[in-house]
């Protein structure tokens, strides 16, 4: 559903949640014929009572009608707020869905941080503006059904108000999107100086060490910081002055009508009252959809925002999809035939080729993958496991092509620790697990005094790098899979320990059945290994 009004937040709302629009609608509809029945009890029964009338039917329908106005707006606000809270949960949700099935190339160019940034800030503004939104609908209904009951007492007042309402909303709603893209582009700004403050704490070692770079990422924070702070609080400040001044045109409107009017119509002067009291209803009703006007805005930037994250993570869909088997119930070798991959490295269009690479991994065998920085190890290894899709050529198994995309049933033949790994404190995914086999891998990496899992979470996760991708590697163990892929596993450990994974830890998972694949630079070891793949430029090198 998308709406024909230029707004991002209504199109947001419509297109996730049209039921809740609907609602919305229909409350405004009614708190605004409740309103001006209310006004025009109170009119009626002011004009009785100035001329010796009973007001007792009137003071009974005005009490049914606050008893009526008290249950259903209670019962709608309620409802509202919980629907925009499922909104934004199901919309969370629905990204965390998207994440899943997209790929790491665009999640690595959207970019992590920014998905959370939306997530966090964004749903939240939006969450947080629907009271504004439904104050806003609810007075603008008010408004429209309040202009009908002046023109039943004056037609030039209601021409006048009409005239002022049209002109006020016109010109709003055109500063409003002119606002909204100058409100976007100071939450880009925004989320770069969030960018500069997680470099401060993710390199606060490195800072201690060196007061240089602690003065100039300093003076950096505190500079564009200090400038997005100054722009952002300047547009706020227009934005509110230049509702006020609406709002300023809005009681002029109102003085020319009890002043001006009564001297163009003859006629008027014996309706001033209940038409003065009349625009000072449609007035504060005015007035309620201006004050709400900033915060919609802000909220417009908002719901753009978390649209175009939707939009940039359903668009994986045009990925190319190659027919192959599914069968991977007992995978006995995973084959690379002619495989090519490009990627762009530069703004420049410069790209890096990997391949074509044609190889075979057999089960319970150990491969090395060595090569200088930048000679494609990490690509190939993406490659293989279906974190990227390859350019050309196929990728086999038992000698059978697999489904391009890789499939989530395929990559879950692999077990991988990645050079920038995370290892998670919960045994995710992991169920009816062995306390003997866990004791046993403790033991075997020398982790056994450190830490234990208890209840599916490890007791601690404070160590050092090397010692934290051990118990990375105990996880994938567990995970029983058959293939083990490590990124420089090795790079991080004592020299000790580092020889104990070559000679005792790598022959221990061939025993098991496993097929261990993995990144290393440690030439002396290279015999505990069954093969070893040479890359050089992306190109397999026969040695």
């Amino acid at each position: 559903m998308r709406l024909p009004v230029k707004s991002d937040l209504l199109n947001f709302l419509a297109s996730k949640n049209p039921r809740e629009l609907k609602r919305m609608a229909a409350l405004s509809i009614f708190v605004g014929i409740t309103n001006t029945l209310l006004l025009g009890l109170i009119n009626k029964a002011a004009q009785d009572v100035s001329t010796g009338g009973s007001v007792t039917w009137q003071f009974l329908g005005y009490a049914v009608l606050l008893l009526l106005f008290l249950f259903v707006t209670k019962t709608a606000n309620k409802e509202n707020i919980e629907s925009a809270n499922q909104l934004i949960f199901k919309f969370k949700i629905e990204i965390l869905r998207d994440v899943f099935h997209s790929n790491l190339l665009k999640i690595d160019k959207i970019g992590r941080d920014h998905i959370m940034e939306v997530l966090s800030r964004d749903t939240q503004t939006v969450s947080q503006t629907i009271p504004a939104l439904v104050s806003a609908l609810q007075s603008f209904a008010t408004l429209f059904f309040l202009i009908i009951y002046l023109a039943g007492i004056s037609a030039i007042a209601c021409i006048i108000i009409l005239l002022a309402a049209v002109i006020i909303f016109y010109v709003g709603i055109k500063e409003i999107n002119r606002l909204t893209d100058q409100l976007q582009q100071v939450a880009i700004r925004e989320e770069e100086v969030s960018t500069i403050y997680g470099a401060f704490l993710s390199g606060y070692k490195e800072i201690k060490m060196h007061s240089g770079r602690a003065f100039d990422i300093t003076q950096e924070l505190i500079t564009e910081s200090r400038s997005v702070t100054e722009a952002k609080t300047k547009l706020i400040l227009d934005i509110t002055n230049y509702f006020n001044y609406l709002q300023v045109l809005l009681y002029l409107v109102v003085g020319l009508m009890v002043f001006v009017v009564p001297i163009l119509s003859s006629d008027f002067s014996g309706h001033v009252a209940t038409a003065t009291t009349t625009a000072l209803f449609l007035a504060s009703s005015m007035t309620g959809v201006i004050n709400n006007l900033p915060g919609l805005s802000m909220a417009n930037v908002a719901a753009r925002t978390l649209q175009d994250l939707a939009q940039q993570l359903a668009s994986h869909s045009t990925d190319q999809v190659i027919p192959g088997t599914n069968d991977l119930s007992n995978v006995t070798s995973i084959a690379l035939e002619h495989v090519r991959y490009a990627h762009s490295t530069s703004e420049t269009g410069q790209s890096f080729v990997l391949g074509p690479i044609s190889y075979t991994f057999e089960k319970s065998k150990v491969y090395f993958i060595r090569g200088n920085n930048g000679s494609g190890k990490t690509t190939l290894m993406r490659v293989l496991i279906g974190l990227y899709q390859s350019s050309s050529g196929r990728i086999l198994i038992n000698g059978e092509a697999i489904k391009e995309p890789a499939t989530q049933e395929y990559r879950d033949q692999f077990s991988v620790v990645f050079n920038d790994f995370f290892l998670f404190d919960r045994l995710y995914g992991l169920k009816n697990l062995d306390p003997a086999e866990i004791h046993e891998l403790l033991l075997l990496f020398k982790m056994n005094e450190k830490v234990s899992i208890t209840n599916g979470r490890f007791t601690d996760l404070k160590f050092s790098t090397g010692q934290r991708k051990r118990l990375a590697l105990i996880v994938a163990i567990l995970e029983k899979k058959q293939f083990i892929i490590l990124d420089e596993w090795a790079a991080d450990q004592d020299p000790e320990f580092r020889q104990e994974f070559y000679e005792i830890v790598l022959p221990r998972l061939r025993s098991m059945g496993k097929t261990v694949i993995a990144i290393t630079h440690d030439d002396q070891y290279y015999g505990a290994a069954d093969q070893v793949i040479y890359l050089a430029s992306g190109k397999h090198i026969n040695q």
